[in-house]
């Protein structure tokens, strides 16, 4: 393992370690999650894994892993009860925060705590992966929705974001309009 890896796992460990200090998730056993064990999701010119979810950490956070497609953009929109974090893997993903557009590359974190509005861009030509966790659990839950509405509608229609809208409003969330230009 080269230093650039040794880092990126250093910071997925403390970014997994913090996650499971919180009061409700349950410490007392080792857990270990298995990438067939993750809940598989089609989100949209990308796919959702989520590999923790309410379930396992009582309530209070989630994880997944995720891969973007080239130009998969999400809403700007704002969590009015969780935080979340992003962690890039693999490509840059860009987030959008504090006015502007910032390019995550591969070991670098996010932090977006609640109330904070923002948005997510693989801006690149190629597929993007990142790790997304958020506290407390339950927003996972949307990506389930996403692929329900998938199956109904086409990704970035008016009447799937009309949907989308609807999906946010489930989990705390605001759709706050499209995500800004580059």
């Amino acid at each position: 393992m080269n230093r650039r890896e040794f880092v990126g796992y250093s910071a997925l460990a403390t970014l997994v370690a913090s996650a499971t200090d919180l009061k409700a998730a349950p410490t007392d056993k080792p857990s270990i999650l298995l990438p067939e064990s993750a809940r598989v999701y089609d989100i949209g010119h990308g796919e959702g894994r989520i590999l923790v979810g309410a379930e396992q950490s009582g309530g209070a956070w989630w994880l997944g892993s995720f891969r973007n497609e080239p130009g998969r953009k999400t809403s700007l929109h704002v969590h009015r009860s969780m935080d979340e974090q992003f962690y890039g893997l693999d490509g840059n993903i860009s987030i959008w925060v504090d006015g502007r557009w910032h390019d995550l590359p591969p070991g670098a974190l996010a932090v977006v705590p609640q109330g904070t509005p923002h948005a997510l861009w693989n801006r690149t030509k190629q597929a993007v992966h990142f790790l997304n966790s958020g506290n407390p659990a339950g927003f996972e839950r949307l990506f389930a929705d996403i692929e329900t509405i998938l199956r109904q509608l086409s990704y970035g229609s008016p009447e799937f974001f009309a949907e989308l809208v609807k999906a946010y409003k489930k989990y705390n969330t605001d759709m706050l309009g499209p995500a800004p230009p580059d």
